[in-house]
C-alpha cells in the first residue's frame, strides 16, 4: 500500500508541461519549421541580440532539455522549451510560442492562478534601485531565452537531419 501512495504522489508531482503526447507525423513537423517557424525563430533571435547589444550573458545555472535522435522524445522536448518560453513571458517570442504550440497541437498547462495578495508599499526603496533590478531581471530574461532558442534552433536541426537520414 505504501508504494501504490508514493507512486500517486510521484504521479501529481510530475511537471505539467511534460504531459504532452502529440501524434503529428515529423515530417508535418518540419514543414511547419519550413514555412512559419524558422521565421519565427529568426525574428525572435534578432531582436532578442538587439536588445542585448551591449551586454553579456552569464552561463545559466541549470542546464536546458536537450532534444534526442530519438523520435518519441523529440515532441515533448521541444513542448518542454516551448513552455519555459512561454513562461518567460517577453513580447518578442509570443509569436514564435504560439506557433510552435500550433505546430506541434499541444498547448501549455497552466497551473491553477492564486489568490493575489495584498501587501503594503514600502518606501524605503528608491525608484533608481528598483529600476536597476527590473532591468536585471529583464536581461536575465533575455539571455534565458537566447539559450532557449538556441536549445530549439538545435532541436530542428536534429528533426531535419532525422528526416534527411530516413
Amino acid at each position: 500500500m505504501p508504494l501504490l501512495c508514493i507512486s500517486f504522489l510521484a504521479l501529481l508531482l510530475l511537471p505539467l508541461s511534460l504531459s504532452c503526447d502529440s501524434e503529428r507525423p515529423h515530417k508535418e513537423l518540419q514543414e511547419d519549421y519550413k514555412l512559419v517557424v524558422e521565421t519565427d525563430i529568426n525574428n525572435a533571435n534578432e531582436n532578442i541580440a538587439n536588445l542585448l547589444q551591449n551586454s553579456s550573458c552569464p552561463a545559466l545555472k541549470h542546464k536546458l532539455h536537450n532534444c534526442t535522435a530519438d523520435i518519441r522524445e523529440f515532441v515533448s522536448s521541444l513542448h518542454l522549451l516551448t513552455c519555459k518560453m512561454k513562461k518567460l513571458s517577453i513580447s518578442h517570442t509570443d509569436g514564435l510560442v504560439s506557433s510552435v504550440l500550433n505546430s506541434l497541437r499541444c498547448p501549455c498547462l497552466e497551473k491553477p492562478t492564486k489568490e493575489p495578495t495584498v501587501r503594503l508599499k514600502k518606501r524605503t526603496a528608491t525608484r533608481l534601485r528598483r529600476n536597476q533590478r527590473k532591468t536585471r531581471r529583464d536581461r536575465k530574461k533575455l539571455c534565458r531565452s537566447k539559450a532557449i532558442l538556441s536549445a530549439m534552433t538545435r532541436c530542428y536541426q536534429i528533426l531535419n537531419s532525422m528526416l534527411m537520414a530516413s
